[in-house]
């Protein structure tokens, strides 16, 4: 980004004033790699779509929609004073309004559609990031609040829903309407997809690395992933010619699809756990150690008794740590408890290593 800024003047002339030249910035918050870890059920802390990078935008939307709104299932919502009467969110309202999420912290509610693809208002606009940036939490006008929300057919609201529903329906991406795909290519795109998919369980059930030092075509060892590819087409006539046909730009054997399908598969295993684990107390087990390129990192698991009375031990997270103090564990191990929704009440034991 050096290359982009103009340098102040930093020699002054005698008896000349030099004109300031102002520095562009890079604005704050904008990373330049995707992070799940910052996708936190927290409405209040999260960061606008628009703060990150420009390139991992469309990856934040992706990792936002397959979270689905934050919808929180509270026995008793705070209630707020208004007149003579307290009031607080109906649970109704999630039903009425599918878009609306709630906010513990902040006792508030947001806009789903209109967080993931409105864009960033101008400060003059009064009223503009309400149910985005700014929360609501007026529970005596909410139903009228909610109303003019909506708005008229073609209110930013129902614009963004719009792009919400283009976003899921991939036959209207842009990809899609320029390539008028037909369904002989659909069928070969779903073999290539599902050969790349099956050597990537195989591979994670296996613990056995992807990549390769070289995965150019001329190399003798393409790495784990791609050889095995290349094996399932040398005996499979039907994948071969999947791959001969299709287009040299969707193969499905890119270094970034190989971890897209890796951490799709780490999704659905993560969603089986949670749903073994249930409503049920659990353990945490937290163990921590260097990586080979010497970053700290903090294994977690869960130990709780299954449905048939049996302890089991499960893994659900492993996460780089910059500090491996016990306020950094512990804030660490907050974030991915929140992040699978995991009351810190229900924890009955906790065992660490070298701690």
């Amino acid at each position: 980004m050096r290359r982009f800024l103009v340098p102040r003047a930093s020699i002054e002339k005698v008896n000349v004033k030099q004109p300031e030249v102002e520095v562009e910035e890079t604005p704050p918050n904008v990373a330049n790699e995707f992070n799940p870890n910052e996708i936190v059920r927290d409405l209040g802390c999260r960061k606008q779509i628009h703060e990150y990078a420009p390139d991992i935008q469309d990856q934040v939307r992706r990792a936002y929609i397959l979270k689905g709104p934050t919808q929180p299932d509270l026995a008793r919502f705070p209630r707020t004073q208004f007149g003579k009467y307290s009031r607080a969110l109906c649970k109704s309202w999630y039903k009425n309004y599918t878009w609306i999420e709630y906010s513990e912290s902040k006792d508030a509610t947001y806009c789903f559609y209109c967080f993931l693809f409105k864009p960033p208002g101008r400060a003059e606009h009064f009223g503009y990031e309400v149910f985005n940036k700014d929360e609501f939490k007026d529970w005596k006008h909410a139903s009228k609040g909610f109303k003019d929300h909506i708005g008229s057919h073609d209110s930013k609201h129902n614009s963004c829903v719009k792009h919400y529903d283009d976003y899921n329906n991939q036959r209207q991406s842009v990809t899609s309407i320029f390539a008028r795909a037909t369904r002989e290519s659909e069928e070969l795109y779903k073999i290539r997809l599902t050969c790349s998919l099956d050597c990537t369980i195989y591979l994670l059930a296996q613990g056995i690395a992807f990549r390769g030092h070289d995965e150019s075509s001329t190399s003798l060892n393409k790495g784990n992933f791609r050889e095995m590819v290349d094996w399932v087409k040398s005996n499979d006539e039907k994948v071969r010619d999947a791959f001969d046909r299709g287009p040299k730009n969707c193969t499905m054997t890119s270094g970034d699809i190989q971890k897209e399908l890796a951490t799709c598969c780490a999704h659905e295993v993560t969603k089986v756990i949670m749903e073994e684990l249930g409503d049920r107390q659990f353990s945490v087990l937290i163990d921590e150690s260097r990586d080979i390129s010497v970053k700290e990192q903090m294994a977690v698991m869960l130990r709780f008794l299954n449905d048939k009375g049996k302890v089991v031990e499960r893994f659900i997270a492993l996460h780089h740590v910059k500090y491996t103090t016990s306020e950094a564990l512990k804030d660490a191990l907050y974030g991915i408890l929140d992040r699978h929704m995991l009351s810190i009440s229900r924890i009955r034991r906790k065992g660490y290593d070298g701690a």
